[in-house]
């Protein structure tokens, strides 16, 4: 759930010839890379890296709301990092979406597209669904 939350929220409108593959007749929306998605649940499960990264954003803005909602963050009562150790690996502190994905797509929800050669794919694009089934 927490991952068609974060690909409906976070998508940008997609464009009619987008919705011209016969897969994507319902798409409403696209979050484009997997390293974007996984960045927004990392902060999501994370807060206070979230928190840390709109303090960082502030110092180089200093707009007032960033750092408005780092302190509501950080003033939260939600679980905070240190108290859950991160996964941290070679490729980061991400989690595999793979099995969350699988779901949303067998039920019609997440529509993924994957950009590049046959060889390598370089970006994937996940759209979410207009219809639900």
């Amino acid at each position: 759930m927490r991952i068609l939350l974060l690909i409906d929220g976070a998508s940008e409108s997609v464009s009619d010839a987008v919705r011209d593959d016969p897969g994507l007749v319902d798409a409403v929306g696209v979050v484009r890379t997997q390293v974007r998605l996984q960045k927004l649940d990392f902060w999501l499960r994370n807060p206070d890296y979230l928190a840390d990264e709109l303090l960082t954003e502030y110092e180089q803005s200093g707009e007032g709301a960033l750092l408005s909602l780092a302190a509501t963050i950080l003033d939260s009562r939600s679980p905070k990092c240190g108290a859950t150790r991160c996964c941290v690996t070679t490729s980061g502190a991400y989690e595999p979406l793979d099995n969350a994905l699988a779901v949303l797509r067998s039920a019609g929800l997440v529509a993924r597209r994957r950009r590049g050669t046959v060889s390598r794919v370089r970006q994937h694009d996940y759209f979410p669904s207009g219809s639900r089934p």
